[in-house]
């Protein structure tokens, strides 16, 4: 509403991921490239563990992941870094964000200061873009994630961990009165680096291998690359330990 104070862009950001398997190679790519996570005001890194598989309506296949986030997110309350931030933002290590326009976004959004929210990341189908909350990238508010502390327990034995993560967060804020906001152009999946050329998302997921990830920062920066079925040309070899 006009005359109320939006809230700021400070973000707190972190990633789970898989040790000894690529995720460790795409997490890497983001250091290496100050890009991702290591572009936000602070972050911090989460290890995670294999999970399983279940059914959307849809009848694809989706990591069962939440026992996973749980306790993540209850390191990222341990960390207490979010507290500095107004956004907590959690990306998967495949997903390739900028936090630069992530701030624009929310600068267009104009979100309540103080105020508990999420922000629901896409314009799909709702059976495939899961109501809007895909977990690609995931952003609440240093409020909402107060609210969601203060009540994990009881979504957690309510919703319980057989569903996808984005799924229970989602259902959870949504039972706990957070409120949220839509941002369509947040970002939109796509396997192809190609679709990096589009200035106006803030996330591109999912990109599955260093080479993929590199190319996509480089278009992001400006560098051009041929990309022919999703496959990319970077043109160098990348060094992956």
């Amino acid at each position: 509403p006009k005359g109320t104070k939006p809230a700021g862009t400070s973000l707190y950001c972190f990633v789970a991921f898989l040790p000894n398997t690529t995720e460790v190679d795409l997490v890497d790519a983001a250091r290496r490239n100050r890009a991702g996570i290591f572009a936000c005001d602070e972050h911090d890194l989460f290890h995670s563990w294999r999970t399983g598989t279940a059914g959307w309506d849809t009848g694809a296949s989706t990591l069962v992941n939440t026992d996973v986030f749980l306790n993540v997110f209850g390191q990222v309350k341990a960390s207490g870094k979010y507290l500095q931030h107004d956004w907590a933002v959690k990306a998967d290590a495949d997903c390739v964000f900028v936090p630069d326009r992530l701030r624009y976004h929310l600068q267009k959004l104009r979100p309540p200061a103080y105020t508990g929210v999420y922000i629901k990341n896409n314009g799909m189908d709702p059976g495939l873009g899961n109501n809007g909350f895909l977990g690609a990238i995931e952003i609440f508010s240093k409020r909402a994630m107060q609210v969601y502390f203060d009540n994990s327990e009881g979504c957690a034995k309510y919703f319980g961990t057989g569903c996808g993560e984005d799924g229970f967060f989602k259902g959870c804020m949504d039972a706990l009165g957070v409120g949220f906001m839509t941002d369509k152009q947040l970002f939109k999946p796509d396997y192809s680096p190609g679709a990096c050329v589009d200035q106006g998302k803030a996330a591109f997921h999912p990109l599955k291998t260093p080479e993929s990830w590199q190319c996509c920062v480089d278009i992001i920066n400006g560098q051009k690359h041929r990309v022919i079925y999703g496959k990319c040309d970077l043109g160098y070899d990348l060094d992956v330990k």
